[in-house]
């Protein structure tokens, strides 16, 4: 299946420009430019689904969680707990 593609215009740094030309091949850089652009896309989507999470969350009374390190021992106790609940055991 072919996809449609379309020119565009964009500017760069010339520094940046440079580089381009100098690390990747004349035919290559648009499917570079390509993966890059989606990559970062799909990021600034993902940030902006957690902060609308974020606010459910806060909005449902959630635990308000100071740092990724309490989130992430949080999230490990659940899972044990869980797992504990299922199985009897919890996994080392």
């Amino acid at each position: 299946m072919a996809t449609t593609v379309t020119r565009i215009n964009i500017t760069l740094p010339k520094n940046l420009a440079s580089e381009l030309k100098e690390v990747i091949p004349a035919r290559e850089r648009s499917k570079v430019i390509t993966e890059a652009l989606k990559e970062r896309i799909a990021r600034m989507k993902r940030e902006e689904s957690l902060k609308k999470l974020k606010g459910v969350w806060d909005k449902a009374g959630g635990i308000p969680f100071k740092s990724d390190k309490e989130l992430k021992a949080w999230r490990r106790s659940l899972w044990a707990s869980t797992e504990k609940r299922f199985t009897g055991k919890i996994r080392e």
